[in-house]
């Protein structure tokens, strides 16, 4: 079969956004997916403000508007009338049109309150272009991507199921082509990355060690039909045997209980199961007569890939991290993986690439993969059924939450915003820092020039003084004359700001940093 560029391994959210951005700038890609169709299992109910960006910057933003606001309407019926006032305020709030933070998440289960939250924080208002559009379910933002990936022209192969791989060369850490082995022959290619999900095949191919933590909790979410579910409360609900949520969705539940992993970990959710834990976990005996599609079963296993890289194979998604599903951060953290390596294997692919980028890559991903694993196993400590738990939560939620700016934090770090990169030599802020909303005084906004895939430079200075600076790399970035008593700025493919600049900055030293940017990163 011909060689292919990039071939990614799996068609969730992680790697048809790493597939689309491979396809934006030139590469051949080929995404093999295992299933015959997009799962339509419920999974990740929404997506964090970092992600929300991540669409935006690809012009996706409209499309994730439009899932948001009649996921909305539904929650909104649903919310109508009952006694839950924070689910009202919660789906009434989100199907606001407004530039404010939203408002969306919890902590172990504490939800995050709108009235302790400072919208004039200075962090959070800079991220709040994408209010509208983060209640986007894991399904409708595979379709979504998956809408985009065959705008690019991305081939996408179903019911290919991925079996092992070789390396031409002597072996897979070799700088040499990879075969990558199915049921419906070889497919040989320049690169592999491997988004096939926690159990991933090629990270076990290629013996990368997979260390962590044990599970300690089964967890289970469907979308059920109940002959009487008055009793069950809406919004989270801790209990002595676990947690759940029922809603905002009709019929969609939430369980997780602390007990013994099941023995087959891979046959089915039945609705006796489902129904056991139900009733388990919120003590009410309800009674469930059929299912919406598949339910789902999880655990909070937590485990990290040593390494993200083994010659030209790359782990990206639940293939090189898994932890408990609280917040949805898994999604959120496969979307960034995403970002930050599709524009860097695109530029090596096409011969640009600067000496070492494709190694920032790991050393950039996978810290924040390791703080993410820590966030997720603290809020499963929080949420044990015993008394002195529970008074610890009363102090988490109703005190240290209550303290001005703690929730703004909470938020703020829950909602990936916060995420921050070593990329220059000066580490003054903004630089390192996801750019967030920067509104031009075109009208326009710096995620309007990012729907290419290219870096943007935005020339604030009155005189253009930086243009000239990208010439010879027009084609990798886009440059956007913009005067006005603000910094100048120059942000990567993934909204990393690699360099910043006040107008009354140092000229000399200016130029060149940011000529080192441009050097370090787009060669």
């Amino acid at each position: 079969m011909r060689r292919i560029d990039v071939i990614v391994v799996g068609a969730g959210p992680t790697g048809l956004f790493v597939a689309s951005e491979l396809a934006l700038r030139g590469v051949r890609v080929c995404v093999l997916e295992r299933l015959e169709k997009p799962d339509p299992t419920i999974k990740s109910g929404s997506i964090n403000v970092a992600s929300a960006e991540i669409l935006d910057r690809r012009g996706l933003l409209p499309a994730a508007e439009e899932v948001q606001r009649l996921r909305m309407a539904a929650a909104g019926s649903f919310a109508a009338g009952r006694s839950n006032r924070m689910v009202r305020e919660l789906t009434e709030g989100a199907m606001r049109t407004s530039r404010r933070f939203p408002v969306i998440g919890h902590f172990a289960g504490i939800m995050f309150r709108p009235d302790l939250v400072d919208q004039d924080d200075p962090v959070l208002a800079a991220h709040t272009a994408v209010a509208n559009g983060i209640v986007v379910p894991q399904h409708e933002l595979e379709l979504l991507l998956g809408e985009h990936c065959a705008r690019l022209g991305v081939e996408i192969r179903r019911g290919v199921e991925v079996r092992g791989l070789r390396s031409t060369g002597a072996s897979l850490d070799d700088d040499a082509d990879v075969i990558v082995e199915t049921g419906a022959g070889d497919f040989p290619a320049g690169w592999v990355v491997a988004a096939d999900g926690g159990r991933s095949v090629i990270r076990k191919r290629l013996g990368v060690d997979f260390a962590g933590t044990d599970p300690e909790m089964v967890g289970y979410q469907a979308i059920a039909d109940f002959d009487d579910p008055s009793e069950l409360r809406r919004g989270w609900t801790w209990t002595p045997r676990g947690i759940y949520t029922y809603g905002p969705v009709p019929g969609r539940v939430l369980v997780a209980r602390f007990a013994p992993q099941p023995e087959d970990k891979d046959a089915p959710v039945t609705v006796e199961e489902l129904q056991d834990a139900v009733r388990d976990v919120t003590g009410v005996p309800v009674t469930i007569t059929g299912l919406h599609g598949r339910a789902t079963r999880w655990s909070d296993n937590a485990r990290q890939a040593r390494n993200y890289r083994r010659g030209r194979v790359f782990l990206a998604g639940d293939a090189a991290h898994v932890h408990s599903p609280f917040s949805a951060q898994g999604l959120n953290l496969g979307l960034g993986d995403a970002v930050n390596l599709g524009w860097k294997l695109a530029a090596t692919v096409n011969g640009q690439a600067p000496a070492g980028l494709l190694d920032t890559y790991e050393t950039e991903r996978h810290p924040i993969g390791a703080w993410v694993l820590d966030w997720t196993r603290a809020q499963v400590a929080l949420l044990r059924g015993d008394e002195r738990t529970a008074q610890l939560r009363k102090v988490v939620g109703g005190e240290l939450f209550a303290v001005p700016g703690a929730t703004d934090r909470m938020l703020a770090l829950s909602s990936g915003i916060l995420q921050r990169y070593d990329v220059a030599e000066d580490t003054a802020d903004p630089v390192g820092s996801i750019a967030g909303d920067v509104e031009l005084t075109s009208g326009t906004r710096l995620a309007d020039h990012a729907h290419d895939g290219r870096f943007v430079l935005v020339d604030r200075s009155p005189d253009g003084r930086y243009a000239d600076a990208i010439r010879g790399v027009e084609d990798r970035v886009a440059s956007v004359a913009d005067p006005a008593p603000l910094p100048s700025l120059f942000v990567r493919p993934d909204g990393v700001i690699a360099w910043a600049c006040d107008d009354d900055a140092d000229d000399h030293n200016t130029r060149k940093l940011l000529d080192a940017a441009i050097q370090r990163w787009v060669g």
